[in-house]
């Protein structure tokens, strides 16, 4: 288990030389490091993007989530899903050529707020800090999107359709793929089934396409707000080389209601979480995630994003050993 950095936003010196300075080894970049919008990330963008992380003698390790309007069709199966597949195994082929060895994605439209829907992004931490939270029966109710019902037996036949198709081009190119799971884990939200919301969602997911570059961007946050045994699905997946990288985060509870928490004060024990994840003999970089606005912190939050690495990089170095 190595400790990575989340590039949040574009990148730039000051992200990279914050990491490299707690000890990270490894980066993961999202869809805003890629400046164009063609539908895919061009060949030249993944060289530049990867070479200005390794200046800071961190390695770029994974591409997270593209934006909403590449993968749309996807999802829903609507016309022009074709198209959308061929640019998403373009994008494949070029990391794999750039030397980037992970993508992660999620299968799930975005609301109003995002992918992950929070219902309050002001919730009393510890301390006076303001934590994300998520109530359930405050949204259940109410619209979001303007996607029109999809049932989990439609979203089920869209990811077949997709993984079938973009698993055999992952796995020439040498990129793993890596799927987060549905946050929060509701049956549906907006119309739109939520088919990766519970352990056996996630099992059926790697079963479609039996292979070791269809795996997980393994949300340990998500994981935990689900009904389940979290050890139990580290144990699973990590077992079976299933989990590409972690968001490593902890949280109050479980759905429909919880609080994403400071790292050291949710209900996961995270160091035996750390203890499963080396039995299993897991040896991929994770991140910190969702970390709570503390008092006097910048926009990047800086400070939360210290205290979530150095804790997390002290749990790695007691029971992994120094790396």
């Amino acid at each position: 288990m190595r400790l990575g950095l989340d590039i949040r936003g574009s990148v730039d010196d000051e992200q990279l030389t914050f990491g490299a300075q707690l000890g990270a080894t490894d980066a993961i970049g999202g869809d805003a490091c890629m400046p164009s919008n063609n539908g895919y990330f061009e060949f030249l963008e993944l060289v530049v993007f990867r070479q200005r992380v390794e200046s800071a003698g961190l390695r770029l390790f994974a591409i997270e989530n593209m934006p909403w309007d590449w993968t749309d069709k996807i999802k829903l199966g609507l016309p022009g899903r074709d198209e959308q597949i061929d640019n998403f195994c373009k994008s494949l082929r070029n990391m794999g050529a750039a030397g980037i060895p992970a993508i992660g994605y999620n299968f799930r439209p975005p609301t109003v707020t995002g992918y992950g829907v929070r219902t309050s992004q002001s919730a009393p931490g510890r301390g006076g800090a303001k934590q994300t939270a998520f109530n359930y029966d405050l949204i259940k109710d109410h619209p979001f999107g303007d996607y029109g019902d999809v049932s989990a037996e439609q979203m089920w036949d869209n990811l077949e359709y997709f993984l079938k198709a973009v698993v055999p081009v992952a796995e020439e190119a040498g990129v793993r793929m890596a799927v987060h799971p549905d946050d929060p884990p509701a049956q549906s939200i907006g119309g739109v089934a939520r088919i990766l919301n519970s352990f056996d969602g996630l099992k059926r997911l790697t079963q479609i396409v039996d292979s070791e570059y269809n795996a997980l961007d393994f949300c340990q946050g998500s994981m935990a707000v689900q009904q389940g045994d979290l050890h139990e699905a580290i144990r699973y997946f990590g077992g079976r080389n299933r989990i590409v990288y972690v968001h490593f985060r902890n949280v109050t509870g479980r759905f429909p209601k919880f609080s994403e928490s400071f790292i050291d004060e949710g209900y996961v024990d995270m160091a035996e979480a750390v203890r499963v994840y080396k039995e299993v003999g897991f040896d991929g970089p994770v991140i910190e995630d969702h970390v709570p606005t503390m008092t006097g912190d910048d926009p990047d939050k800086y400070r939360a994003r210290a205290h979530a690495m150095g804790y997390t990089k002290a749990l790695i170095d007691a029971i992994y050993g120094r790396q």
